[in-house]
């Protein structure tokens, strides 16, 4: 459960939906948890290119999160076991050996039943792999999406083969035009829905200017 950890960000993390299959590719990067849910440029990467996935579930699907791609399970294995040997008298709770934050790595363990007084020499077989999964393959249930006019993700639109991408101008309603997100273009994170408003709007208001007087 994540709802109490609103606030905590983790630098790099891989999201898959796993029901989407292999059509729609797993995101990296940063996330954000908030205490509406999920955010970050790594969400906003998913969300866009799952756009029509998620709505075709009602936003209610699974939600895989590896919070440490740098590391694959048997390495990870490998990293805890030696440190299962190091700090065997020392709290597991207290003692984070992998990059994210403190709050979340408690969030963690305790979601595979590692007590808050459990101590890294008692880490069995069953709940080493149990923390291994839970940190390279947490599984989640995405439950809705963000309010309506607060949405940062946009999907769909104009067909653009009807659209006259020199002056932006309907294919079908002579003096009718068309610019930015509600055309059928979908840009990633990364100020590419910008430039593409930015640029079919100047195209639009060009044509504007010069129509009827040609």
């Amino acid at each position: 459960c994540l709802q109490d950890l609103a606030g905590i960000s983790a630098n790099h993390v891989c999201l898959r939906l796993p029901d989407a299959g292999k059509t729609l590719q797993e995101q990296t990067g940063p996330l954000l948890i908030t205490h509406w849910g999920l955010s970050g440029p790594a969400v906003l990467k998913l969300s866009a290119w799952g756009a029509r996935f998620l709505h075709q579930q009602q936003y209610q699907t699974p939600l895989l999160i590896n919070w440490l791609p740098q590391y694959n399970q048997e390495s990870l294995r490998q990293l805890l076991l030696v440190v299962k040997s190091q700090l065997a008298r020392r709290l597991m709770t207290n003692n984070c050996p992998v990059p994210v934050p403190k709050r979340l790595w408690q969030s963690l363990t305790a979601n595979v039943g590692i007590g808050a007084q459990d101590r890294w020499a008692e880490l069995s077989k069953k709940a080493l792999n149990q923390l291994i999964q839970e940190l390279t393959q947490g599984r989640y249930l995405i439950q809705g999406k963000g309010k309506f006019k607060e949405e940062f993700v946009t999907c769909g639109g104009v067909s653009l083969k009807e659209i006259n991408f020199q002056t932006m101008a309907s294919r079908r309603c002579p003096g009718l035009y068309f610019a930015g997100e509600i055309l059928d273009i979908d840009g990633i994170t990364g100020g590419f829905n910008f430039q593409s408003a930015w640029t079919t709007a100047w195209l639009a208001a060009q044509a504007m200017g010069h129509w009827g007087l040609d």
